[in-house]
């Protein structure tokens, strides 16, 4: 049986929803997205995610929301699926500003339960820091690494990658955006850009996956991980 199967196997998350609800109106459910090993089709993870209601976009919300929010929606997640089987299964998304401030850190640092893969959301912002800001988020993520989580950047196309060629942080895997995928899929930029993913980090995902042609294409271009509506989502209102 799946890690997936597993988690959904559990009762649906009734009181944990309302304290979702409870951080935003905005969040009416929760869904899980499944993390895929694209030459064996088997779910090898989550990534957990907050429905919103349909008069908000997703990214200008997560964008709005600060540091201490964003924890706050990560502990929510967390305890929904606090019955979830142990391991690197579960994907959560943070924003870099949780990682340049000292009390949300070790916040997060103190937090028990499973080790995460962690998604950096914006990564690109990082280089917009002060570099003693730069600098801290650097050694922050380090210790999230020792700790055993695994640090991804999220949502990398064939222009954000390139400063990340020469910087160096503790990352276990790199997301390609869907529109990234999209736009290259039928040309071999695709497979430059998952090489050049491979020079920093062990693992490439491939997202917006929504076909058996699309599983080829990413397969070829040589990603080992997939996400996308070719594969079911499961959601609780």
């Amino acid at each position: 049986m799946t890690a997936l199967n597993l988690i959904w196997k559990t009762s649906p998350p009734n009181g944990d929803i309302s304290r979702l609800r409870r951080i935003s109106r905005d969040i009416t459910g929760i869904k899980l997205e499944p993390i895929v090993a694209l030459a064996s089709s088997r779910t090898v993870g989550v990534e957990v995610l907050s429905v919103l209601s349909p008069h908000r976009k997703s990214e200008p919300f997560f964008q709005e929301q600060s540091p201490e929010q964003s924890l706050l929606l990560l502990e929510a997640q967390l305890a929904t699926f606090k019955n979830s089987p142990p391991g690197h299964t579960l994907f959560i998304n943070l924003p870099i500003t949780v990682f340049t401030l000292t009390d949300a850190f070790q916040r997060l640092l103190r937090r028990g339960g499973p080790r995460l893969n962690i998604e950096i959301v914006e990564p690109t912002s990082l280089f917009a820091l002060p570099m003693p800001l730069r600098e801290r988020v650097v050694r922050h993520l380090q210790q999230l690494s020792l700790q055993g989580h695994r640090i991804w950047l999220d949502d990398v196309d064939e222009t954000s990658i390139h400063p990340f060629l020469s910087c160096r942080l503790p990352l276990s895997g790199i997301k390609i955006d869907k529109m990234a995928f999209w736009r290259l899929r039928a040309t071999p930029a695709l497979a430059q850009l998952v090489n050049l993913c491979s020079q920093i980090a062990g693992q490439v995902l491939i997202e917006g996956i929504e076909t058996k042609r699309d599983h080829a294409f990413a397969l070829q271009a040589g990603a080992g991980l997939g996400q996308g509506y070719h594969w079911p989502s499961r959601q609780w209102p």
